[in-house]
């Protein structure tokens, strides 16, 4: 594997990297925090790219940690690939690990990034000192009948997130949106969140970070989330009874963007994982909570 240790003059990023894997394809990354850290791999959602973890840098430093956050096939620099099923995913997460020399590390997987943590999880227990799951999705396609969702909810994952066509519609709109009227995109998400989410999202950093980060992800195209809801919204797959890795997970009781009930039918189906319910909270509590996370993840790498 060949890395490229900067793509600055491309994209106009210093902390973008590119990893080319022998098949020619590119892993786009950043890195954040501390570089001589502890590392951790940082999944981004859906949509996102590496950008949404900029907000970690001084939390990551202060608390020695090595935040490597890559992109998925079709998101930001990384080249895209499909893949048929969920456990495939984790293919570039490990060659990435394994072309940065990462013997042992953290995975934090946040919302459309959890199921993809979890696969990379599952495919080297023995590497993983933590599994940080944020407001994940859930195997829907498995537990759905047996849960309690939202109208909402119950529409977008188990019809539009499983209709091309609708969800093409849906991600070509938002690309638009993000890259002409980014207020009006800003707007239509404050209006679909919990109270409680509001005042973290008209913070100016996490505002201009979350349009750089969709931006940033859409920027070649919808191949990448046209893929992640294809794999979220069927089944899995994945033996999560065996991912005996030591899992945290932090939901928002609130949340109104992924089903709770899901996100806390997996944290029962995993061995080895503490639910923590944020109470009150919706999806994207996680921007102003940051070092809340990278508290426990510290403590797992130093053991």
């Amino acid at each position: 594997m060949d890395i490229a240790l900067s793509v600055e003059d491309q994209v106009g990023d210093r902390r973008a990297r590119i990893m080319r894997l022998p098949d020619g394809r590119r892993i786009g990354y950043a890195e954040f925090g501390d570089a001589k850290g502890l590392p951790v791999l940082a999944i981004h959602g859906t949509p996102g790219s590496r950008y949404m973890f900029a907000l970690t840098d001084q939390a990551a430093r202060e608390r020695g940690l090595r935040i490597i956050a890559p992109e998925r096939p079709g998101y930001g620099l990384s080249d895209y690939r499909r893949r048929d099923a969920l456990a495939q995913t984790a293919e570039d997460v490990n060659a990435l690990a394994d072309g940065l020399g990462l013997d042992r590390f953290a995975l934090i997987g946040v919302s459309g990034g959890g199921p993809h943590a979890m696969a990379a999880a599952a495919s080297i227990p023995d590497r993983v000192a933590l599994l940080a799951l944020i407001s994940p999705v859930g195997p829907i396609a498995d537990c759905h009948r047996r849960i309690r969702m939202s109208a909402f909810h119950r529409l977008v994952f188990t019809r539009v997130g499983r209709s091309k066509s609708a969800c093409a519609s849906f991600f070509w709109s938002l690309r638009n949106l993000i890259r002409w009227a980014p207020g009006l995109a800003h707007a239509g998400l404050m209006r679909r969140v919990t109270p409680s989410d509001r005042p973290i999202l008209t913070t100016a950093d996490v505002r201009a970070n979350l349009r750089a980060a969709i931006h940033e992800g859409l920027r070649p195209g919808i191949k990448g989330a046209l893929q992640d809801l294809r794999l979220f919204c069927g089944p899995w797959n994945l033996p999560l009874g065996e991912i005996d890795v030591p899992t945290i997970m932090w939901q928002g009781s609130d949340d109104t963007i992924v089903p709770p009930q899901a996100a806390y039918h997996l944290a029962e189906a995993l061995p080895n994982c503490r639910l923590d319910v944020v109470q009150g909270a919706g999806h994207y509590w996680v921007f102003a909570q940051f070092a809340r996370v990278l508290d426990a993840v510290q403590v797992a790498l130093q053991k």
